[in-house]
């Protein structure tokens, strides 16, 4: 019953690798089986095979949320091995019909950009390249739902369940505070700051105007996981973070403090979409990457809101946020 193995797999994207756990032990458990690229395929064998074990060998898969890079490869870990799937339980529907539930996700995000500024072009040209992305990733079956609070056995431990919400509406995180230790996939990541993307809410209808509040919601999991009594935390990218894990989400929750007072201080000249925003702090870079500008800038412009600092304008089906 050792501490869970990272495999560092190859991705497309430009995160470049993603953490893969396997969990040793019964049931023998893979965490996270990153993307369905046949890169990520051949890497995950080979490192099975040199701990002398196969896919076919697989008892237990486990997913930490639902993005591509963590999910994509399960149907086929699924498919060789008959091993069953773990997963928060909104991924039920989710990952039934993966690229159904990609396209929806498109969708909305587009209709997000064009609420808040983006122009029309920019978000064609992103939504191609989303289009492109959901090659890597296959439907699969989720065999049991996990719900906030369950216990779950990975590779001879017992690892209580927990929801923290904000990466994405499904970040789980798997806690063993016998061992002092927590599988966190994206939650809490060492190098760099988690961000608290825009999506699709999954429990409810869709409405860009009635949206998820993803800082506000990351924010209040980087409490509750600050609180947690715990030595070491296994993301999903990157290495482990070791010890002083307060600390770190002390530095994050200061980060996210001074980007706010930034974003309140762009609009002291009156008026501003939230993509307008995004191009006074990053420049190019919120062309390039307009979508996850937009969602960092969003999520600290929900803070100004709720502290009574800024207002929505809306005319033209088009926001724009001033200063009270």
């Amino acid at each position: 019953m050792a501490d869970p193995i990272i495999l560092p797999l190859p991705t497309p994207f430009a995160t470049r690798t993603v953490n893969c756990l396997l969990l040793e032990g019964e049931p023998l458990t893979l965490v996270d089986p990153g993307p369905d690229w046949e890169e990520t395929a051949i890497e995950l064998d080979a490192a099975l095979r040199m701990r002398g074990l196969r896919i076919e060998d697989v008892e237990q898969i486990v997913l930490t949320h639902q993005h591509l890079d963590h999910v994509g490869l399960a149907h086929a870990v699924r498919e060789r091995s008959g091993a069953p799937v773990a997963a928060h339980h909104l991924l039920l529907d989710f990952l039934a019909d993966l690229p159904d539930s990609m396209r929806q996700e498109d969708d909305y995000q587009a209709d997000v950009m064009r609420l808040h500024g983006v122009p029309e072009e920019r978000i064609r040209e992103l939504y191609a390249v989303s289009e492109i992305h959901r090659r890597y990733g296959g439907s699969v079956q989720v065999d049991r739902q996990l719900q906030e609070g369950d216990v779950i056995e990975m590779g001879g431990r017992s690892y209580d369940v927990e929801f923290r919400s904000g990466h994405s509406p499904t970040d789980t995180i798997f806690v063993s505070p016998d061992h002092r230790l927590a599988i966190v996939g994206d939650h809490l990541i060492g190098k760099i700051s988690s961000n608290p993307v825009v999506h699709r809410p999954l429990d409810r209808p869709a409405d860009v105007r009635d949206r998820r509040r993803a800082l506000v919601a990351y924010l209040d999991s980087l409490r509750r996981t600050a609180a947690l009594d715990i030595d070491l935390l296994l993301p999903g990218h990157g290495n482990p973070v070791e010890e002083g894990h307060g600390a770190l989400v002390a530095d994050r929750l200061e980060f996210h403090d001074r980007r706010k007072e930034r974003i309140f201080g762009a609009l002291a000249g009156g008026p501003l979409t939230a993509h307008e925003i995004a191009l006074v702090l990053w420049g190019s870079v919120a062309e390039r990457e307009a979508f996850l500008t937009l969602s960092e800038t969003l999520g600290h412009l929900d803070l100004l809101e709720d502290e009574g600092r800024v207002r929505q304008l809306e005319a033209d089906e088009i926001v724009r946020y001033e200063q009270v």
